[in-house]
């Protein structure tokens, strides 16, 4: 069948199946297919849902090309974020929607928060507005249908005006205004660009998000899902129905349906069990019967089935506590690496609960000697910019975007806001204030506030607040403007900072400020793996959508991280809770799935009472031991819920007794 979807020319089609049913093999072949056939390149866009699930698909298509590597390279594969900003910076859709598609990052997005506190609307109410206008633009719901009273108004006016006058532009709003601008009269002409567009993971997109990729097709529309696999990825918004009925509402679809799973077979019925619950769909569990892209038998087989190498392959593993199992678990990394001469780390990954796992994952399995990325994790600008010691990373991607763009308002109205409880908000409100009074732009007006004499009077409360800032800025672009490579990451304070890893590993060292930018920007925004096959992956559960790997160790599988603990407060209502639970089932099933051939599913039993409280895991009961707390904790109740077909348990110790190495 995959054969058949890689040679259809009709003008729609949908291909669905349980995970690892090879639906992306299908869309790689598809698009290898049309480069042999001489299409052009640059007519194909391929859609993905995460950076990672594309940096894997150009991966597999180059391999599929037959050795046209440069023709698969010249394929756009893009996010639904990127391809929506690709619509709307086009000159006539700045035109047209009077706006730039400068999109806020999520550690940029909390300065736009607390400018939009200075309404003095509460924070709480303030973020369900927000949320509401967000929910409304993806699922494209006409502005008149709004609930909009006079608070509501004035959150949306402020909102659209701050954005607009600061040239960004917030990533939940930029579908629905790519939508409004192709299906305007101005955006005609780009309606149709890629005359085949071939989506992978189409549940996973907003509905706006489905809509412009529908609109971007000129001759042949291919979507490929699983309404089991929906992830909130893409959007806070996915419409998995969008998939669902994405034949039933369009004449002329051909679905094709894949029903088996290749790799592993314990890992598919593990998987297939997970399907019996909470909003999961039985109907995409893969058939025992079928066969899977691989031609291999597929999800017959469970745990303990007897064959050689099952039990090692797929198994669940008790510590006793978190040091335990850390220490523990990369000890058995390290002898399973080992034991393949020609290992390809990178085929393996470690899935972990949150940031601070990652953290301490990658320096223990650095201590084993491994090359680690933590991209997966990590790729995100934390700390609190109110101290900038606690924001270090942030302050520092500020100032190279200072010394790349001096004139971006974003990292302005960063740079203005560090070291303040209030972030300065109340100093940047009047400065726009006063730049609309004044009919200036507001990089214009600030500039006329940091050049004016220091012993004028202030223009307005709170300027000298600013000034400061914007000289101690300029002062900062003029000393290192000239500076190149390492000696950027030097001057930005980026030396040591984990953020910064993987841009300092991979560049030359005579790359100017805007390279660096270009690079540090995509790595927050859009981040990758590193091209190197022995550097092991470290991940979070939703950063292995689209991904596939040889060996998946799965550590800190226990209540509270998976499924979070929003899944058992008991001050949630009922709808909450299932919310979480359905959210989280889904995202721990796709992340197994991808283990091609080891599933290790790793939990402890116990912890400090104080790291359990602060890591929100799910307290069972606490008792005294060594003169301490500690806090009982549960496995992950998925493996309750898997029955049979869950990895039967053993002990750490006993682990790495089969080893030797205890």
């Amino acid at each position: 069948m995959i054969d058949g979807i890689a040679s259809f020319d009709g003008r729609m089609a949908k291909v669905q199946g349980p995970a690892r049913s090879g639906k992306t093999e299908a869309l790689v072949r598809r698009a290898a297919q049309l480069l042999r056939a001489g299409v052009d390149p640059a007519s194909i866009l391929v859609e993905t849902t995460s950076s990672f699930a594309a940096q894997a698909f150009r991966q597999r298509l180059k391999a599929a090309a037959d050795g046209n590597g440069a023709a698969a390279e010249a394929v756009a594969v893009l996010t639904p974020l990127e391809a929506c900003a690709l619509v709307l910076d086009a000159p006539a859709a700045r035109a047209a929607t009077g706006r730039v598609p400068r999109m806020l990052t999520p550690a940029e997005y909390n300065f736009f928060l607390e400018d939009m506190k200075t309404l003095g609307t509460p924070i709480r109410k303030l973020r369900r507005m927000l949320d509401y206008f967000y929910q409304q633009m993806a699922q494209l719901e006409p502005r008149e249908n709004w609930r909009v009273g006079d608070q509501e108004r004035a959150v949306l006016d402020l909102m659209e005006s701050t954005l607009a006058s600061r040239e960004a532009m917030l990533a939940q709003e930029a579908p629905a205004l790519a939508v409004d601008f192709l299906q305007s009269d101005a955006g005609k002409a780009a309606r149709g660009s890629f005359a085949y567009v071939l989506c992978d993971n189409y549940q996973n997109m907003s509905r706006a998000q489905q809509t412009c990729l529908c609109l971007l097709a000129g001759t042949q529309l291919a979507v490929a899902g699983n309404p089991n696999q929906t992830l909130e990825v893409a959007t806070d918004f996915p419409c998995p129905q969008g998939f669902a009925q994405f034949d039933g509402l369009r004449e002329g679809v051909q679905t094709f349906s894949l029903t088996g799973a290749y790799g592993n077979p314990d890992v598919a019925a593990f998987v297939n069990a997970l399907c019996d619950h909470g909003d999961m769909d039985p109907a995409f569990k893969a058939s025992p019967d079928a066969e899977g892209a691989d031609g291999r038998s597929a999800a017959g087989g469970c745990a303990g089935s007897g064959r050689a190498g099952a039990v090692d392959r797929f198994r669940a593993v008790k510590w006793t506590s978190p040091d335990d199992e850390l220490n523990g678990l990369t000890k058995y990394l390290r002898a399973l690496m080992n034991a393949q001469g020609d290992a390809h780390e990178s085929r393996t990954c470690i899935v972990v609960p949150n940031r601070r796992w990652a953290l301490m994952a990658q320096k223990v399995l650095r201590s084993r000697g491994f090359s680690v990325s933590a991209a997966g994790a990590l790729s995100g600008l934390g700390g609190d910019p109110r101290e900038s010691s606690r924001a270090r990373a942030l302050v520092a991607y500020t100032k190279l975007t200072l010394l790349a763009l001096p004139r971006d308002l974003t990292a302005w109205r960063s740079w203005c806001g560090f070291d303040n409880h209030l972030t300065n908000s109340d100093a940047w409100a009047n400065l726009a204030q006063f730049a609309s009074e004044g009919g200036l732009s507001l990089y214009d007006a600030l500039a006329a506030v940091g050049s004016r004499d220091k012993d004028e009077p202030e223009p307005f409360l709170r300027a000298n607040v600013l000034a400061e800032r914007w000289r101690a800025g300029q002062e900062f672009i003029a000393a290192n403007a000239g500076r190149k490579g390492f000696s950027v990451l030097r001057a930005i304070g980026a030396n040591g900072l984990p953020e910064f890893e993987d841009l300092d590993a991979s560049i030359v060292g005579d790359e100017d400020a805007c390279q660096l930018y270009r690079l540090m920007r995509a790595s927050v925004t859009d981040p990758v793996w590193p091209e190197n096959p022995h550097v092991l992956h470290v991940a979070d559960f939703d950063a292995l959508c689209g991904g596939d790997y040889d060996n998946v160790l799965v550590m800190g599988a226990v209540d509270g991280f998976v499924p979070g603990r929003g899944a058992f407060e008991a001050v949630s209502t009922d709808a909450d809770r299932e919310r979480v639970l359905n959210r989280d089932r889904r995202r721990f099933a796709n992340a197994v799935s991808k283990a091609g051939g080891r599933l290790v599913v790793s939990y402890f039993s116990k912890a400090d009472l104080e790291l359990a409280e602060r890591s929100k895991m799910q307290v069972t009961r606490v008792r005294a031991e060594n003169g301490g707390r500690v806090a009982v904790v549960r496995p992950t109740c998925f493996l309750a819920e898997a029955g049979n077909a869950a990895p039967t348990t053993d002990g750490g110790q006993a682990l790495l007794a089969e080893l030797g190495l205890n």
